[in-house]
C-alpha cells in the first residue's frame, strides 16, 4: 500500500529570493566569528561549541535588519531633563537622574527591538519610547517555522542526535505574546514584524529520565533560512492572520470556544486575542448569548 504523505502548509509571509540569500549571507558571517574569551570561549564542558555574551540568533536578526553596527545598541536621548519614566512617574530635573534605555537598532526615524523570548520585558521600554520620544518602533520577534535540535552530551560535548521538530512554527504562535504589547497595538507608530525561520536549536542532555531530554536545558539556537516575513501595523494585516474567513460571513455570529477552533488556539490566549481584535473595531461583543456563552460578531 502507496505512503500518503501529510500535506504540509507553505509557510506564512512571502520572502524575496534576495531576501533569503542576503539572511543565509548574514547567518554564515556570524557563525563564522570565533568566540571570546571575555563571552564565553569554548571550555572542558562544551568543547565543540563556543558562545557569544549576545545570543547568534539575536545577533544574526540585528545585522540582517541593520548591517551598519554604527546604529546598533544607541542610547535614546530626550531633550526634556523631566521626563518621564515607564510607570509614569517624574524623575526630577537633573539631566543625570533621567533613565535612558538603550535601543537594539536606532535608523532614521525608527527604532528597532528584537526580542527573541517573552515580549512581557518590552512592556516598559516601549511605553517610555512613546512617551518621550516620536519614533516609530518596530518589535521583530522570530518564530520557528523549520526546527532542528539537536542532543549534546554534557560531559563530552559529543552530538548524540538530530532530528527535526514536528511543530512548524506559524504567525499565530505570537498571540499569548500580544498580549504583553496590547497597548501598542494599532496605534500607527507601532509595528510588529515576525521573522518564520529555520532554525539549528541545540539543547543539552542534562534533563531527568533515561535520555536526560525531560526538563533539559538549551544551549544555543542558530538561524540558517528566512522562511517567511510578515509584518503587522494596521487592523487588516491582524484580520489577515487572527480573524477567519469562516468567521467573516455577513451577520455570523459566534462564541470564543467557535473562534479558538477556527483560528486554533485555546485556553486564556482565545480571550486576550478577541479583546485584541475588538480594540483595534474587527469584532465586537453582541447581545446574544449562547447558554452562558457570550457571542461576537465580525465588523463589517
Amino acid at each position: 500500500m502507496a505512503t500518503v504523505k501529510k500535506k504540509v502548509a507553505p509557510v506564512e509571509g512571502e520572502v524575496s529570493v534576495a531576501d533569503a540569500l542576503h539572511f543565509e549571507a548574514v547567518a554564515d558571517e556570524i557563525m563564522r566569528r570565533p568566540a571570546t574569551a571575555s563571552a564565553g570561549a569554548i571550555t572542558p564542558d562544551a568543547p565543540h561549541i563556543g558562545t557569544l555574551r549576545e545570543k547568534r540568533l539575536h545577533a544574526v536578526l540585528k545585522h540582517y535588519l541593520c548591517a551598519d553596527e554604527s546604529c546598533h545598541e544607541r542610547l535614546i536621548e530626550v531633550s526634556d531633563p523631566a521626563a518621564i519614566t515607564a510607570d509614569g512617574t517624574a524623575v526630577g530635573t537633573a539631566i543625570g537622574r533621567v533613565r535612558h534605555p538603550v535601543a537594539d537598532i536606532l535608523t532614521g526615524g525608527e527604532i528597532i527591538e528584537v526580542q527573541t523570548g517573552t515580549l512581557y520585558p518590552l512592556r516598559d521600554k516601549i511605553a517610555w519610547y512613546f512617551q518621550n520620544t516620536d519614533y516609530r518602533v518596530t518589535v521583530v520577534h522570530p518564530i520557528p517555522a523549520v526546527k532542528y535540535v539537536s542532543w549534546i552530551d554534557p560531559k563530552s560535548g559529543d552530538i548524540l542526535s538530530r532530528n527535526r521538530a514536528p511543530k512548524r512554527g506559524r504567525v499565530k504562535d505570537v498571540a499569548r505574546e500580544i498580549y504583553w504589547l496590547s497597548d501598542f497595538v494599532g496605534d500607527p507608530r507601532f509595528s510588529l514584524r515576525i521573522m518564520l525561520l529555520e532554525i539549528e536549536e541545540y539543547r543539552m542532555a542534562d534533563g531527568w529520565g533515561r535520555d536526560g531530554k525531560r526538563g533539559s536545558n538549551r544551549y544555543e539556537r542558530f538561524p540558517t533560512t528566512l522562511k517567511g516575513d510578515v509584518t503587522l501595523t494596521r487592523p487588516t494585516d491582524y484580520a489577515t492572520y487572527f480573524l477567519p474567513d469562516t468567521l467573516r460571513e455577513e451577520g455570523k455570529v459566534f462564541t470564543a470556544a467557535e473562534y479558538a477552533t477556527a483560528v486554533g488556539l485555546r485556553g486564556r490566549v482565545v480571550y486576550g486575542m478577541l479583546h485584541l481584535l475588538e480594540k483595534l473595531g474587527l469584532v465586537r461583543m453582541t447581545d446574544e448569548m449562547r447558554g452562558r456563552a457570550r457571542t461576537y460578531t465580525v465588523v463589517s
